[in-house]
């Protein structure tokens, strides 16, 4: 999964002029407990039922949200009969291949409606995120799908040759679909998996027949901005929302996902989750400035690329004073704090109010850890990945990192016990199929290292 993830950022990068995401770093958090944030499914459509379309980003809309674009596919299940198209905003396809084994068990999870098991951060997902959009298609979910990929380039320079090759080198398309790919007015139209499928400039025209599912993913804006001076965040997302707009378009559902889960996607970004729904609830914003308090998020990402870190954490210590409820203020603050000496002290407890609120943001403790080990703190190290683990004890990939850390540590009992527990969950045979192998040998390290 980490060379799919790798290999996926190569798309944006020989399509634009943006830099490398770097690839994920950790294993997925737990999801959100927070009732600003994304929803876990509890409230799909019914399987029977048929959903109105509605006028895209012109009428009021709920934007669902998810942690990964695979928890989205119950909405797209349940929505089958009206057999949709798809719109993507996506910086990845979701087109990596599963086998008949794994569409089989994914297809009885959504008949089933076992809703948990759309989930990554546990040890037995029916699929894997990037897989999303191939499951849908084979499950025959789409009547066609619109990509709307990430580029910087102007539309007459967007090459049908580097996607082809690129699309290729992913392993996203076959040879027989990338020979039915053509270029047209800053469209890419072929066959993909037996669907109508098009990959869209960012600036190009849309226009469809029947009703549409749109599908945001967070990793869309990755490519596209470059800071506040560069490319400022608001501007960058009305002059989107507001060319969607203007393709007049008929949606049954919108879906959304933070693909933040395995780092590729910063954590400092979550807010926008927030963001979008509320345009999506209201539509009229698009017509209208930047809210302020918006703005003044936009002031305290603007100000330290000036060197004024300590004018942008007042503004944020009052925005945390108005709002102290929105996770993403007080993980605002704890990164802004580290860079501003005075205040470092404080970083941590922004970031354990973030994690109290938002269980997600745990996943930066486990990237604390590897750097308090470079500045010879294995103590602090610890101290991180426990902190990791009690904001989500239920997460198994935090766990197997505890209990390596232990190890390490020379707590081997502790380890032995975390470890255990890990041994009794159901490890998925087609994503973990060494995983069971692994936890014996790493029992018994720990297990004879205890005895000594």
């Amino acid at each position: 999964m980490t060379r799919h993830l790798i290999l996926l950022c190569a798309i944006a990068l020989s399509l634009t002029a943006c830099e490398k995401q770097p690839p994920p770093a950790t294993q997925p958090t737990s999801a959100p407990q927070h009732d600003s944030q994304p929803l876990q499914m509890e409230n799909g459509a019914s399987t029977s039922s048929l959903r109105d379309s509605q006028l895209l980003l012109r009428q009021p809309f709920d934007l669902e949200r998810y942690e990964v674009p695979s928890q989205a596919l119950q909405t797209w299940f349940d929505l089958r009969r009206q057999h949709p198209a798809l719109i993507l905003y996506a910086n990845d396809p979701l087109l990596q291949r599963t086998s008949p084994e794994i569409q089989e068990n994914l297809l009885t999870v959504l008949k089933q409606r076992d809703l948990s098991r759309l989930r990554v951060d546990i040890a037995n997902p029916a699929l894997l995120p990037p897989m999303t959009l191939h499951a849908a298609l084979e499950l025959g979910l789409f009547s066609s799908v619109y990509w709307v990929v990430p580029v910087e380039s102007s539309l007459d320079t967007f090459s049908l040759d580097i996607f082809k090759d690129q699309m290729l080198q992913l392993g996203a398309l076959s040879d027989d679909e990338a020979r039915t790919l053509t270029l047209r007015d800053g469209i890419i139209s072929g066959t993909v998996r037996g669907v109508s499928f098009h990959a869209l400039h960012p600036d190009a025209a849309l226009s469809l027949d029947g009703p549409a599912v749109l599908h945001v993913d967070l990793s869309y804006l990755a490519p596209l901005y470059h800071g506040e001076i560069k490319t400022p965040l608001y501007p960058l997302i009305y002059r989107t929302l507001q060319h969607l707009r203007d393709q007049n378009l008929n949606v049954i559902a919108s879906t959304f996902s933070y693909s933040q889960l395995f780092g590729q996607v910063p954590l400092g970004s979550r807010f926008l989750g927030r963001t979008l729904a509320q345009i999506f609830a209201t539509p009229d914003m698009l017509a209208k400035n930047v809210p302020p308090q918006w703005q003044e998020r936009a002031d305290a990402l603007y100000l330290p690329e000036l060197f004024q870190s300590d004018k942008a954490r007042t503004i944020l210590l009052q925005r945390v004073s108005e709002q102290p409820d929105d996770p993403s203020l007080h993980y605002a603050l704890y990164t802004l704090s580290r860079k501003v000496k005075s205040a470092q002290s404080e970083a941590l407890a922004h970031l354990d109010n973030a994690v109290k609120l938002d269980a997600s943001y745990a996943l930066e403790y486990q990237k604390l850890a590897p750097q308090a080990e470079e500045r010879g703190r294995p103590d602090e190290a610890l101290r991180m990945l426990r902190l990791a683990h009690d904001a989500a004890p239920e997460n198994p990939y935090y766990t197997l990192e505890l209990a390596r850390g232990l190890m390490t540590a020379g707590l081997q009992s502790e380890a032995y016990s975390l470890v255990q527990g890990l041994q009794k969950l159901d490890w998925s045979p087609y994503f973990y199929p060494d995983m069971p192998t692994f936890l014996a040998n790493l029992a018994l390290r720990s297990d004879s290292a205890a005895r000594e």
